[in-house]
């Protein structure tokens, strides 16, 4: 009996644990699109004592990787959960330059059309680096080599 009190107990402890953070490499790897951009028209709304939705606009200065032309601006949608990811985004961020790690998704217009559209990586908080010249760096050594 006290097994399965112990596996009950560590199964859900899976579920609930934070996932690990991907590595710069894997965010590379894994990511159609990165960029430098300014976050502007932030707007921020408490759902509930553990959950903020934030609504702005990605404006891009930079692009490193981009599977396609990135647009001038992308409108973003995202949460923060900062009882849940608080080691990595502990509030909305505030409007100011970021790296941003985004991936391309395939949604459906009101119509059932296919559409392809670009979204933050997920999980979104780790989308989000701070403008760092190592960093920057390395991602200009890979846009270069795309050349």
């Amino acid at each position: 009996m006290k097994f399965i009190y112990v596996s009950l107990f560590l199964t859900c402890l899976g579920i609930y644990a934070v996932p690990t953070p991907p590595t710069i490499e894997e965010l590379i790897k894994n990511s159609d699109f990165i960029a430098k951009t300014r976050l502007v028209k932030l707007k921020e709304n408490k759902l509930n004592k553990f959950t903020i939705s934030v609504n702005a606009t990605a404006e891009i200065i930079t692009e490193y990787k981009a599977k396609t032309k990135m647009p001038e601006k992308i409108d973003l949608a995202f949460t923060v959960l900062p009882e849940y990811f608080g080691k990595w985004l502990k509030a909305v961020p505030k409007e100011d330059e970021y790296i941003l790690f985004f991936v391309e998704k395939e949604i459906k217009d009101r119509k059932g059309n296919p559409k392809k559209i670009i979204g933050l990586y997920e999980p979104h908080v780790f989308a989000f680096k701070a403008v760092d010249p190592e960093l920057e760096k390395i991602l200009n050594t890979i846009a270069a080599a795309k050349e």
